[in-house]
């Protein structure tokens, strides 16, 4: 068996997997105002694909994947990938970065396929400054989260793009505390 190694001698044992380069968010500082160069789904890789190179990575040492995209919930059901990644290929320790916008309604799916832990994109929460940013609704992130933490999501990590003179008033605010664990 052969273990993957990085160049400074390092075992990798975690993968990014990207599933898509879609988003149903415009963050201005993600993606410039017009951008349509979307790969095409022809190009993604099919389940089976991705199944069969985790598989053969985990052979290799892999033992932790996060799923991730653009936003990976736009992908049409990738909590059946996520069953696959899990249960098929094996992979102990399986999450997921999202924006949220989605996750209220996958969020029972994806836990019942075993995804273990969720990264969540917010970098503010004042709706109008997140309609400034993302051209989305804060409200529906918002739902996503609790939706999540009832469905036994445990933890959940919030992760804030700070940007000064836009959302850094709120870094403390972003800040675990008892007044705003989710």
């Amino acid at each position: 068996m052969h273990t993957l190694v990085d160049p400074f001698g390092r075992k990798i044992e975690y993968l990014r997997l990207s599933v898509t380069d879609r988003c149903d968010l415009r963050c201005f500082y993600c993606m410039p105002e017009g951008f349509k160069d979307f790969e095409e789904p022809a190009h993604w890789l099919t389940f089976d694909e991705i199944e069969r190179v985790v598989g053969l990575m985990k052979e290799m040492g892999l033992l932790r994947v996060r799923i991730t995209g653009g936003e990976p919930l736009v992908r049409k059901d990738v909590a059946v990938l996520a069953r696959r990644l899990k249960h098929d290929a094996g992979i102990a320790d399986l999450s997921l970065s999202t924006n949220a916008t989605r996750l209220a309604k996958q969020s029972r799916a994806l836990r019942a396929a075993g995804v273990d832990r969720l990264n969540i994109s917010l970098d503010t929460l004042k709706p109008e400054r997140f309609k400034d940013i993302t051209q989305g609704r804060l409200d529906k992130v918002l739902d996503g989260i609790l939706t999540a933490k009832a469905d036994g999501f445990d933890p959940i990590k919030i992760n804030m793009v700070a940007m000064k003179g836009i959302n850094d008033d709120e870094v403390s605010d972003m800040r675990p505390s008892a007044s705003n664990t989710v």
